[in-house]
């Protein structure tokens, strides 16, 4: 498929399936300019407002399916974010607590909103292109090393989908994270949660925990503000809330849908 189809088809999907969910776009752009994909979005009463990034492609290029249905899944996962996450909590949190805390929040949120997809019935094939995005990130650039705190975002992002059900074609490497009982604690928490406020809370809770036991240990700390992943990309899609600057702490496929978070 040629990438200015490929265009066309990702745009075509993100308004249909928007549409069909009984909600519309006020306003929708699709931009091919991003590093990664994410969203920009906010609600009213009357709709939404929206602007969804993308990786640029070669209009020219042939692009593989594979590649193709990796945009899909971004779209679908980026449309989950402006039908199931709440902007504010998320902005306040980022505001106190800086971006370290903003990327738990993401990497938590991301798997939610996707089991929330799919458990709309949404989009029908939802489950089987998260489930390959996923793993075509992992395939690409390989997991994290468990013992460095700033990778624990993308551990939650990846883990997090396994509990969805996702078969994940990589080993759970939790167990060697020096913080793997906060790590494990958070992800059973989010798993139910209902919303993106407790998912906000569970991430602050974890960053405090996480703190106390380096604290306690007498370790210097890692730096907490505008750290990524030290190897991998987050799979979640730093999608942005109400306008605010896009948060680039995943990437997955074609630059990321989180994503890439999530």
């Amino acid at each position: 498929m040629l990438g200015i189809d490929v265009k066309r088809g990702v745009a075509s999907t993100l308004e249909r399936v928007f549409n069909s969910s009984g909600e519309r776009f006020n306003n929708l752009e699709v931009l091919w300019s991003g590093k990664t994909a994410g969203i920009i979005f906010d609600r009213n009463p009357y709709g939404c407002n929206a602007k969804v990034l993308f990786p640029n492609i070669d209009e020219t290029s042939f692009i593989p399916n594979d590649k193709f249905n990796n945009l899909i899944g971004y779209a679908l996962h980026e449309l989950g974010h402006a039908w199931f996450t709440n902007n504010a909590p998320w902005d306040n949190a980022r505001e106190r607590y800086g971006s370290y805390v903003s990327n738990l929040i993401n990497g938590l949120e991301d798997p939610r909103i996707e089991k929330l997809v799919i458990e709309s019935g949404r989009a029908p094939n939802s489950r089987a292109l998260f489930e390959n995005l996923i793993n075509s990130v992992l395939s690409k650039d390989g997991y994290v090393d468990a013992d460095d705190k700033r990778n624990i975002p993308f551990l939650l992002a990846v883990e997090g989908r396994r509990l969805n059900g996702y078969h994940i074609n990589v080993p759970n490497i939790i167990g060697k994270s020096p913080w793997k009982t906060h790590i494990q604690w958070a992800l059973k928490r989010a798993h139910t949660a209902r919303d993106t406020s407790a998912i906000v809370k569970i991430a602050i809770e974890l960053f405090k925990r996480i703190r106390e036991q380096e604290q306690g240990q007498g370790k210097p700390q890692q730096s907490e503000d505008g750290q990524q992943p030290s190897n991998g990309s987050q799979p979640s899609d730093g999608q942005t809330q109400d306008g605010q600057e896009s948060q680039e702490g995943d990437n997955q496929g074609g630059g990321q849908p989180s994503d890439g978070d999530g």
